[in-house]
């Protein structure tokens, strides 16, 4: 019998990543759930043999629909407070009713177990819903993998200037950066799904690398110059953050990008030396040199766009 994996938030870049990567198992089936799937190309979804479901985040009905079936659901939401929390307990839900036996919840971040609680941090949802899934007949996998290296050069971390040419650098450029490919994290996440005994936390990493290393690596990459910009230290990065959510507390956009950065940089939520990355050794991890070399550097802030199918 083939592996029935759901994927929810399938318009996703990740999500996508995430169907790619499981072509190279034998006997699984995708079934995708998302709210437009016009937006999906059909062509792609004919010759993977992808199913999807229609339906919003908060459709109990369509969400057991999609979720019955399934030997594991894995979440890629990524959206307001109520999809990432509401919506996953939805979903969770509907894995325990249907005795669906695993859940990947939208993690897919920094170490997030070791930020103490009341912490400003933009994914609290992942805590809420690690504990709402101990509280079910549901196994969680929950997969970590620092912040991603696409994500990292386009506009949303707002590190990376490509007109300048320069790195926006808070600290004093030795404060190194969990980094991990969306190539290297979907793979990782095929393989735990695929291994039926993968439950509870999983630590993969790419990279981990300083700003002065960073620079240094894409300077033989790209025999260019890459400016270090300091802006202030870690504290100052992180008071920053507090200001800027007091003025604008509902508006993520205005300070989640730099409470990102400073979990990656800070080294209180780095994702250790105990890595997974070793269980699933026929994953090569992308590390940061191979990815600007797979990258042309007029290109390289809308990596993230070049995503998917």
């Amino acid at each position: 019998m083939p592996t029935v994996v759901g994927i929810a938030g399938f318009t996703g870049k990740f999500a996508q990543c995430v169907a790619q990567e499981l072509q190279a198992y034998t006997d699984v089936t995708i079934r995708g759930y998302c709210r437009s799937p016009d937006k999906l190309p059909q062509s792609v979804l004919k010759e993977y043999g992808i199913e999807v479901i229609k339906g919003d985040y908060d459709d109990k009905n369509s969400i057991q629909k999609f979720v019955r079936g399934t030997d594991i659901v894995i979440c890629c939401y990524f959206g307001s407070p109520d999809v990432m929390t509401r919506g996953q307990m939805l979903l969770v839900d509907a894995c325990e009713e249907a005795g669906v036996p695993r859940y990947v919840p939208s993690d897919f971040a920094v170490d997030f177990t070791k930020i103490p609680t009341g912490t400003l941090f933009p994914k609290e949802s992942t805590k809420i819903i690690m504990e709402y899934l101990s509280s079910k007949k549901v196994d969680g996998v929950h997969i970590l993998v620092g912040g991603l290296m696409e994500t990292f050069w386009s506009e949303f971390f707002q590190i990376w200037d490509p007109e300048t040419q320069s790195m926006a650098v808070w600290g004093s450029g030795n404060d190194a950066w969990d980094l991990t490919s969306y190539k290297t994290a979907a793979a990782y996440t095929a393989a735990v799904t695929m291994d039926p005994s993968a439950v509870g936390v999983f630590r993969f990493l790419g990279d981990h690398k300083s700003a002065s290393e960073i620079k240094e690596i894409f300077e033989n990459v790209y025999h260019s110059e890459l400016r270090l910009d300091r802006l202030g230290s870690i504290d100052d990065l992180f008071n920053t953050v507090q200001a800027e959510f007091a003025k604008n507390r509902d508006d993520i956009s205005k300070w989640a990008p730099q409470c990102f950065a400073y979990w990656c940089t800070s080294g209180k939520a780095y994702l250790g030396d105990d890595l997974d990355n070793h269980k699933y050794p026929h994953v090569q991890p992308v590390n940061l040199e191979a990815f600007l070399h797979s990258h042309k550097l007029k290109d390289l802030h809308e990596a993230d766009r070049k995503l998917g199918f």
